[in-house]
């Protein structure tokens, strides 16, 4: 079921939730125990009404004054944080845009001049410059008419002169309808313990915030201000969206111990976490997590990566037992995405062979690495892959979702699979639903012949992400299952870096960012060489990014760069090796 919708399992007829459930979309990780403050929703539509032009000054003279009010208030809280983030700042400083505006307080005031009450032409002109926002297919669109919304309401709230104490939230687990940024920085001044809103998206402000200043919050749980009291005890999970109202104490038991764990981890990684993968002299690394399950984007969100590089999809068939639909593989997409915004997600199209999978295949394969697999077995079920793009469109609507291509060898793979997205866009524009349209498309480097033609492949792609596991075994011809053949596979082989190399040169002659995501990535030995030969983006499993965070921020990136250029040179492994471990 849509979180938007919420949904509600009540033990009372009354209309407040007496205990049960509720849930919601999770806008930030966390878990909270708490009292409710309820934010009642307070009626702020104005009635269009008219006004004899003789009080017209003193109308206009009213909106001077609420907007001055509104700029302190905001500027006073712009103050506060503008030294914390770039993000936070950029948020405010587009609501004082908005407070500011000339062309809209000039509207305003024409409203007022025909006669217009101050309130009824805020209300007419934030609604009609709303509305060019609210049926937008793009769903960050329709956030920013959400934010016109937050700042019309406090415009009429100050007009009459109602005012929210921010210190009754202390400690508190505030429900509300809806809030503002400048309710989530003094929100969290107070040591707020979790949001819960009925609307809002992933992408709008007071969700980015939140994650922001780290406080849980579920969001898009309908009619909540209405059905939950002030006082109710309240745990909200940040990780699934989901509530307990009145919870019994052996579920209240359960999440103090989650929520001390979390505590406890968080506490392990200290200030870690929030510093940049960013080498000793300020260059950028993008560090991101290997995913096969929603836990482990959780897991990398609480250790700071910036997104995943790698979704293997065909985790979801293994754990299914069959192929999913596209409701189940838009819910689960939809999920991650989310988790992670607005950090890039990279979802892989299913790279699934007989050794997987054998739905589709048709007869025993005695190499599966070598046969009807990936982009093979994709472009041959059309109808199955259709549904797998369509269900990652239709995720991507906040713009964070990015598409990839497994075991790609030529061109002619590309131009298809890239035809059939085209096909799915159309289709979905047809049925009037909201994707991302410029979603980038990438392709594994995971051939030698990718890797080999890498310079032809690249103008017709996005972006690179370099699959060193089977890159490896394929070069090498060496099965990584293989314990026989163990000591001929070898990532470091010199063979597999050329290739690697020509992989990153062409990325860069073409300026579309490339990524590592096999087990080369975390390999300790490796990230020096990595950075140094021009890879941007590294992709690990969840529980080794703080260790590699560690690594990169203690690497020099021009030392690296010459490190690169003599490893490349080298004709053995064991030479390379020895280098790498010595540096």
């Amino acid at each position: 079921m849509d979180g938007r919708t919420g949904e509600v399992s009540l033990k009372s007829n009354t209309n407040k939730l007496e205990q049960g459930n509720l849930k919601g979309i999770p806008a930030s990780a966390g878990i909270a125990i708490g009292q409710a403050l309820v934010i009642e929703p307070e009626n702020i539509i104005s009635p269009v009404m008219m006004i004899d032009k003789s009080y017209t000054n003193e109308e206009i003279e009213k909106l001077k004054s609420a907007i001055a009010n509104l700029n302190e208030e905001f500027s006073e809280v712009f103050d506060r944080v503008q030294q914390e983030s770039s993000n936070i700042s950029a948020i405010l400083e587009t609501n004082l845009l908005i407070i500011n505006d000339p062309i809209l307080y000039k509207s305003i005031e024409d409203k007022i001049t025909e006669g217009y009450t101050v309130e009824s032409a805020i209300s007419m002109e934030f609604d009609r410059q709303k509305n060019f926002f609210k049926y937008s297919k793009d769903e960050i669109l329709r956030e920013r008419a959400v934010e016109l919304e937050h700042i019309k309401k406090r415009m009429l709230q100050n007009l009459r002169q109602h005012c929210f104490i921010y210190e009754n939230a202390r400690n508190k687990i505030v429900v509300a309808q809806s809030l503002t940024p400048t309710d989530l920085v003094n929100f969290r001044d107070v040591n707020v313990l979790a949001i819960i809103t009925e609307v809002g998206g992933i992408a709008s402000h007071v969700s980015i915030l939140s994650r922001t200043f780290d406080i849980p919050a579920v969001i898009g749980v309908k009619d909540v201000a209405q059905l939950i009291k002030n006082d109710q005890t309240i745990i909200v999970d940040g990780f699934s969206g989901n509530l307990i109202c009145n919870p019994k104490k052996s579920a209240i038991a359960d999440f103090i111990k989650k929520r001390d764990e979390l505590a406890r981890h968080k506490e392990l990684l200290g200030k870690l976490v929030k510093l940049p993968a960013e080498t000793s002299d300020n260059k950028m690394i993008a560090l991101r997590a290997n995913v096969d399950r929603v836990a482990d984007m959780q897991n990398a969100v609480m250790a700071g990566a910036d997104g995943s590089g790698l979704v293997r999809t065909e985790s979801l068939i293994l754990a299914l037992n069959h192929i999913p639909d596209e409701d189940e593989q838009l819910k689960w997409y939809k999920e991650i995405a989310d988790i992670a915004y607005p950090a890039v997600v990279t979802i892989r199209a299913f790279d699934i062979g007989s050794d997987k999978y054998t739905e589709g295949i048709p007869h025993h394969e005695d190499n599966p690495a070598l046969g009807f697999r990936g982009i093979r077995y994709l472009l041959s079920r059309t109808n199955l892959f259709k549904t797998q793009i369509k269900a990652v469109l239709k995720a991507s609507v906040n713009k964070n979702l990015k598409f990839m291509l497994p075991m790609i060898t030529n061109q002619k793979e590309v131009i298809s699979a890239k035809s059939i997205i085209e096909e799915c866009k159309a289709e979905l524009r047809n049925e009037g639903i909201g994707f991302d349209k410029n979603i980038p498309i990438g392709i594994m480097i995971e051939t030698p012949g990718a890797a080999l033609t890498a310079h032809q492949l690249a103008p017709l792609v996005d972006f690179f992400s370099i699959g060193t596991n089977d890159l490896t075994q394929y070069t090498l011809a060496s099965d990584r299952t293989n314990e026989l053949v163990s000591d001929v596979y070898d990532a470091f082989h010199p063979a597999v870096l050329r290739l690697v190399k020509f992989a990153v040169d062409a990325a860069n002659a073409n300026n579309i960012p490339i990524g590592l995501c096999g087990e080369l990535a975390s390999h300790s030995a490796a990230t020096v060489l990595l950075i140094g030969m021009g890879v941007s983006e590294l992709s690990v499993a969840p529980s080794v990014i703080l260790e590699m965070k560690d690594r990169i921020r203690k690497i020099n990136y021009q030392d690296s760069l010459k490190i690169a250029e003599s490893v490349l040179e080298m004709n053995n492994s064991s030479d390379i090796l020895s280098v790498l471990e010595n540096d």
